[in-house]
């Protein structure tokens, strides 16, 4: 899910996961069902953030223009119906989920 506008979406989604299914929630609906919050400054600014980005910049990732949420805080859940198996609450904005330890849990569940 993200709570850009479609078009936007659409576009990064093609260039780095295509095929991808997401939901837009523009009013952070989803966000605020999993309790998913807005960050400070220092959680959307700081000195972590500043690094991760500059290492996205010399990947090829541009910064692009501001949705309006960028204190939005992210995560990352596996879900089955109404449980929620795994999850990562990002402790600012740079804070990517471990994919391998995703993968884990899901194999774990199947």
């Amino acid at each position: 899910m993200h709570r850009a506008s479609v078009e936007a979406a659409n576009k990064f989604f093609q260039r780095h996961l295509p095929g991808a299914r997401v939901i837009a929630d523009l009013e952070g609906e989803l966000y605020r069902a999993f309790d998913l919050r807005r960050g400070s400054w220092l959680q959307v600014l700081g000195p972590s953030v500043w690094w991760r980005g500059l290492v996205a910049l010399c990947r090829g990732n541009p910064i692009t223009k501001p949705t309006g949420h960028e204190l939005q805080m992210p995560g990352a859940f596996l879900v089955d119906g109404q449980r929620i198996h795994w999850q990562h609450r990002a402790k600012h904005s740079a804070d990517h989920p471990d994919l391998n330890e995703m993968l884990a849990a899901l194999a774990q569940r199947s």
